[in-house]
């Protein structure tokens, strides 16, 4: 059974073709078309991908039993404390150490930190078997 892509095998080719270093010009001339329908395939590609990783984020929200909130003004570095405090609470061991979720915090919600601080509330969410995303 073949696996199903919200990507078509053109958006596929032209996202290879992108990460292998080539331009979309260079891209053109290869697939015998324009560099204004390379940019719409691969803008088209980024926007089915985005739209991927939504879904499931809002998948793992419906199946995380655990929905952790952490206030606007919370120190960065106290949020794997509050996390595992609450992950406890419903039993879960989470799969990541205090470092892992900062980071992943930072790269993921940097926008939203000045000076070691949230500036806007955050939510993560927990699953059963420990994984953590974050809203």
């Amino acid at each position: 059974m073949a696996i199903k892509s919200f990507l078509t095998k053109r958006q596929v080719m032209v996202l290879r073709l992108r990460q292998a270093g080539m331009t979309q010009e260079e891209i053109a001339r290869r697939i015998k078309t324009t560099r204004a329908n390379v940019s719409l395939i691969e803008k088209r590609a980024r926007e089915n991908i985005d739209r991927s990783r939504e879904t499931l984020k809002e998948w793992e929200s419906i199946v995380s039993p655990v929905r952790v909130t952490i206030k606007k003004g919370t120190d960065v570095i106290k949020v794997p404390e509050v996390v595992f405090a609450e992950a406890d609470k419903s039993g879960i061991h989470v799969k990541s150490n205090s470092l892992d979720l900062i980071t992943r915090i930072k790269k993921e919600k940097g926008s939203i930190i000045s000076n070691r601080t949230l500036t806007e509330d955050m939510e993560i969410d927990i699953t059963d078997a420990g994984e953590v995303s974050i809203l």
